[in-house]
Parts: structure tokens; C-alpha cells; sequence
């Protein structure tokens, strides 16, 4: 475990995305200071129109100014509908600002070909979709994408019926490997309790709280580095 006295600022547009995140820091990076921002109307607000607009952008930026401005020193934003925003935003945050899923399907991409994508909240499969074939036009690698979208799932979860939701995702990733994928990709960080028994299939399965944490202490780490050789720098001075 690394010791890191920084603070971690996380967009979350559900309240059940917290504790899998907070989760994956304490067990990597405890001492880690984690703040986070919710505002679940961005995913009630995307589901209403299938998808995102100007409204969109609005918020996004209004919740991500409020975690700039209590000094935190990265930002992950954790909701997945999100993500294709993201680097719309970059240029108006003076932090390194992250999306939570970038790390896990740049992985997918790199390594497999036929990807399975199992999304509980429906506009974040094609908005996954979507990032992945931007991504692998990137990396200059061609890769085939299929989805598998379970809404009830994410009311199971939302009901404490985390058994169920787990259950109902397995099904949903069974029916991606009888379509031939490789990999099996949870979409949403509420769908990491379900991991292991997607697991169970016999395929790998990819989650993004640890990739994103991973990446994550990567910037930390590369910040403090900076900073020491600014004050070896000026010392010298």
C-alpha cells in the first residue's frame, strides 16, 4: 500500500456507485483523502432522453467546478454517461480530471478482440460503445463490440437486492458469450458486486474502480515528483 497525503475528488451520478470506488482507495491507498460529489438527477435526466445535451454539459461542469474548487488534487468522474464529455471539460479544470472507465477499455482494446459490454442503465452501453471505437481508431486496433443492456439489475441493486442484481448480470454476460465475445466488460462501477459471478462464466471479466484507481495513483504520483523537484530547485537557488 502506498502512502499518499492527496486529495481525491469523485463525480458520482448514483449514490451506489460510492461505496465500490471508495472501496478500491482504502484498500490501495488509504490514506488518501476521498471526496464525493453526487448528483443523481445527470443519470435520472439521461435516462428521460436516451442519452445527453446541452442541460447535460451544464451540470457536468457546475459539479465538476464544485470539486475544483474544494482543492482537490485529481478528479475521476465516475459516472459512465459521462465519459464521452469528459474531454469537453478538461479545458476549464486546472486538475488532471479522469474518466473512470478510460484505463479498463483501453485494456479491453489492447488485449481482445470481440468485446462484451453489460450495461443496467441504458444509455451507458451505447455511450461505452461509442468510447471504444473511438479509442480503438486511436490505437490503430480493429476490435468487434456487442451489448447486453439489463435495466432491472440497477433497480434490484437500488432495492438492496444485491443477490439479484449480481444474478441478472451473469445472464446478461452468459447470452454475450454464447454470441462468441472474449471479454466481458461491467460497465458501471454499481456492477463491480457482481464481478465474481460474472467471472464464473469462464471468460475475463473487466471492472473499472481498479484499473481507474490504479491510474490514478499514477498522477498522484507523478505530481508529488514535480513538486519535490520544484523545491529541490528552489532550495538550490
Amino acid at each position: 500500500m502506498r502512502r499518499i497525503d492527496m486529495k481525491i475528488g469523485i463525480i458520482h451520478a448514483t449514490c451506489n456507485a460510492v461505496p465500490p470506488l471508495n472501496a478500491v482507495f482504502k484498500k490501495l491507498a488509504p490514506d488518501v483523502t476521498v471526496l464525493n460529489f453526487v448528483d443523481e438527477n445527470i443519470q435520472y435526466y439521461a435516462n428521460q432522453i436516451s442519452g445527453i445535451d446541452d442541460k447535460t454539459h451544464r451540470d457536468f461542469f457546475n459539479i465538476t467546478n464544485t470539486a475544483q474548487e474544494s482543492g482537490v488534487n485529481v478528479i475521476i468522474v465516475a459516472c459512465t454517461v459521462l465519459t464521452p464529455i469528459v474531454e469537453s471539460i478538461k479545458p476549464f479544470v486546472k486538475v488532471p480530471i479522469l474518466a473512470v472507465d478510460y484505463p479498463m477499455l483501453e485494456k479491453a482494446i489492447k488485449n481482445y478482440y470481440k468485446i462484451g459490454i453489460v450495461a443496467t442503465n441504458a444509455p451507458t452501453a451505447p455511450a461505452t460503445k461509442n468510447q471504444l471505437e473511438k479509442l480503438a481508431k486511436e490505437l490503430g486496433k480493429k476490435i468487434e463490440i456487442d451489448t447486453q443492456v439489463d435495466t432491472q439489475a440497477m433497480t434490484e441493486l437500488k432495492a438492496g437486492n444485491e443477490t439479484e442484481h449480481n444474478r441478472l448480470n451473469r445472464l446478461a454476460a452468459e447470452k454475450l458469450k454464447k454470441r462468441g465475445c472474449d471479454v466481458i466488460i461491467l460497465a458501471q462501477i454499481t456492477q463491480a458486486s457482481a464481478e465474481k459471478e460474472v467471472a464464473s462464466l469462464g471468460l475475463p471479466v473487466l471492472t473499472s474502480p481498479n484499473e481507474a484507481v490504479k491510474t490514478v495513483l499514477n498522477i498522484i504520483q507523478e505530481q508529488k515528483s514535480k513538486e519535490v523537484k520544484i523545491l529541490q530547485y528552489t532550495s538550490n537557488d
